[in-house]
């Protein structure tokens, strides 16, 4: 929690959720081939809504992170609910993520995307998460957001961690 702020005799505490990203492209022997360090990201609008505030009310219509995905695009405006130019053409490239609490204001949530998934290289700049594991579904996004541009090899494999940090 930040600082107690008086405000006509009531205390209020004020409540962050900021949300980071690191996307690291490996070589089939493990070595870092590109790492786009740590980045903070877009909590779009819905993001909020559905993945925070109806979670804890209990409501009808919350999401839980499920998949991170990756893409060709921008940034997510705040009113987004897709990852622009998500990679899509090819099963299995939205990858089910681990979460993890590593701290007690903090989730991560690691993904890998394995070598064999693409079968032709790409230039990818973009990263998301989501609720849903099919392309064919098109979910709302929870958070999303762009890096320097990078060149996938088909034999070059992406971890990524993404944090969402509480303050």
């Amino acid at each position: 929690m930040s600082k107690n702020k008086k405000e006509k005799g009531m205390s209020t505490d004020g409540l962050k959720a900021r949300g980071f990203f690191r996307l690291q492209i490996r070589e089939q022997d493990g070595r870092v081939a590109g790492d786009s360090g740590w980045k903070e990201n877009q909590i779009v609008n819905e993001g909020f809504q559905d993945y925070l505030c109806k979670v804890m009310a209990g409501s009808v219509g919350s999401r839980i992170v499920s998949h991170g995905m990756l893409g060709t695009g921008t940034v997510p405006g705040a009113t987004a609910t897709e990852l622009h130019g998500e990679i899509t053409d090819t099963d299995g490239t939205r990858r089910a993520v681990t979460p993890t609490i590593i701290a007690s204001k903090t989730v991560q949530f690691a993904f890998t995307l394995a070598s064999s998934v693409y079968t032709a290289p790409k230039t990818i700049q973009n990263v998301g998460l989501i609720y849903h594991s099919s392309t064919a579904q098109a979910g709302t996004i929870f958070a999303g957001n762009v890096y320097t541009t990078s060149a996938l090899a088909t034999n070059q494999s992406v971890n990524c961690s993404y944090q969402v940090r509480f303050s």
